[in-house]
């Protein structure tokens, strides 16, 4: 089998799914099979040794998708001579004509270990929605049932991959990017610990970089079909720590293992746990005990129910930053109110929905920047009660989202009520891994994410990996 029968495999596939889910946002079919037949030629010249190419290109002629929030270059044949590289909207009516001209730290990454880039995905305006829809791109839709949405901000991602149509790719997760949709999806993701993988290279260029503090809580990550692809894929990122990433893929001993999980965050306002999810985080812990004799049990995190104002508080310091950084694409000074109001009549260059996100930054009844000192002070309280929750092989168990797919527009109602989740562990900068567990009785996949120590990256993707071999893993969602 050679490497171009391979991407030609996935190009066709994408041409297959693509009218039902609206996925994607550029293919570069040209390009992609120019760099396969490369790669079948360096292989065909003996130059090197398959250890040595397992080594030092792990990904060598592996098909990936990239997420539009990060900058892939193209380079340019006779026929795109007019591309310098992907189109880096954002999603936004802004950033309509917008090209990157160079590679994010971790497409440039999965480039030098010889993965090919086969499309890039769809996104919701500015990533700040959890249901991948924009003026610019259309809607994306769930693999599994194309009247339910795929989750977002990495929506356009998980549903390509969920649908066949790509192996592996690229997202970032920001409050839960990466987990909601691979839960949505039925695959695999990884919110790393913080600073593990680059950041750099979000788009729109030189506009990520201005938004003081989303770097705090943003971390870039690996999507994948298979668990132990994480392992694969988070060697050739996981460039912030050489120590944590010689970690990664290392044997655990599960015998050692404490499982704790919860069948409820307890703050104020927040969706509860749709019962099958609640079974499904039992049946986790109640392999591990079965299996390896380990401890399994539920717990409860009373302070929790302390810190609503305080996650809020986090959340509103955030979207004025991030939002200001967008916005200087638009070229005027924004009334976020006047916006607001003309957004419901379709005459703002922004959609209601992030106009509606802009305002909740300035609602005094839930958020006062004079208590920003005391929450601040109550959140590093937080952060100390986890540190001493979770030790070097204690996970925790929690659904990224309390319920399955939900249909399109559903998901203005449920974005904020759900969003702490997954969000509480951008704030806190710990691992994540989500791990497909199993469907309902609808057919709609579901998962659990592993949180661990920080640092502990390799804990919570062994346990997918296990628990993979367990449960199953991704099912296709029709014929391949």
């Amino acid at each position: 089998l050679k490497c171009e029968d391979v991407i030609e495999a996935y190009i066709d596939r994408i041409s297959v799914v693509e009218p039902y889910i609206n996925a994607t946002v550029e293919r570069s079919i040209d390009v992609a099979l120019k760099e396969a037949r490369e790669v079948d030629s360096l292989i065909a010249s003996g130059k090197y040794t398959k250890e040595q190419l397992a080594a030092e290109k792990p990904l060598l002629g592996v098909p990936f998708s990239v997420k539009l929030f990060l900058n892939v270059k193209v380079v340019a044949l006779k026929q795109v001579l007019c591309l310098i590289g992907y189109l880096n909207t954002a999603g936004c009516r802004c950033f309509e004509n917008m090209r990157a001209t160079n590679d994010a730290e971790c497409v440039r990454l999965f480039k030098e270990a010889g993965a090919i880039v086969i499309a890039t995905t769809n996104v919701p305006e500015f990533g700040m929605n959890t249901e991948t829809v924009n003026y610019l791109h259309g809607r994306t839709k769930n693999p599994y049932d194309t009247n339910r949405g795929c989750g977002g901000s990495s929506g356009g991602e998980s549903s390509l991959i969920g649908a066949g149509g790509s192996v592996i790719g690229l997202g970032n997760d920001i409050l839960g990017s990466v987990r909601i949709p691979t839960h949505f999806c039925g695959i695999y993701g990884h919110k790393s610990t913080h600073d593990l993988v680059p950041n750099k290279g979000t788009c729109p260029p030189d506009r990520f970089e201005k938004m003081q503090g989303a770097y705090n809580i943003l971390e870039a990550g690996p999507m994948c079909r298979y668990a132990e692809d994480l392992i694969t894929t988070m060697r050739v990122l996981a460039v912030g720590d050489e120590e944590i990433r010689r970690k990664i893929g290392q044997p655990v001993d599960f015998k050692k293992l404490k499982v704790l999980y919860l069948t409820e965050i307890g703050m104020y306002l927040m969706c509860p746990i749709r019962k099958d999810l609640t079974e499904a985080m039992k049946n986790v812990g109640s392999y591990f005990s079965t299996r390896y004799g380990v401890e399994y049990k539920e717990i409860k995190l009373p302070f929790l129910r302390k810190v609503t104002k305080c996650f809020i508080s986090e959340l509103q310091q955030l979207i004025p930053n991030a939002s200001s950084g967008f916005l200087d694409g638009i070229g005027r000074p924004l009334n976020k109110k006047w916006d607001l109001i003309k957004s419901v009549f379709g005459k703002s260059v922004l959609s209601f929905n992030i106009n509606m996100i802009m305002n909740f930054a300035d609602f005094p009844l839930v958020y006062r920047k004079s208590e920003n000192s005391y929450y601040n002070k109550m959140w590093q309280e937080v952060v100390q009660c986890f540190d001493d929750l979770l030790d070097e092989n204690t996970v925790l168990l929690l659904p990224s989202f309390p319920t399955t797919a939900l249909y399109h527009h559903e998901m203005i109602f449920y974005c904020l009520p759900c969003c702490p989740y997954a969000g509480l562990f951008n704030l806190l900068g710990l691992p994540a891994t989500q791990c497909q567990i199993g469907y309902d009785s609808e057919g709609l996949p579901y998962g659990v994410q592993i949180i661990g120590r920080k640092n502990n990256d390799n804990l919570t993707i062994s346990c997918a990996v296990e628990l993979e071999k367990a449960f199953g893993g991704w099912r296709s969602p029709g014929k391949v």
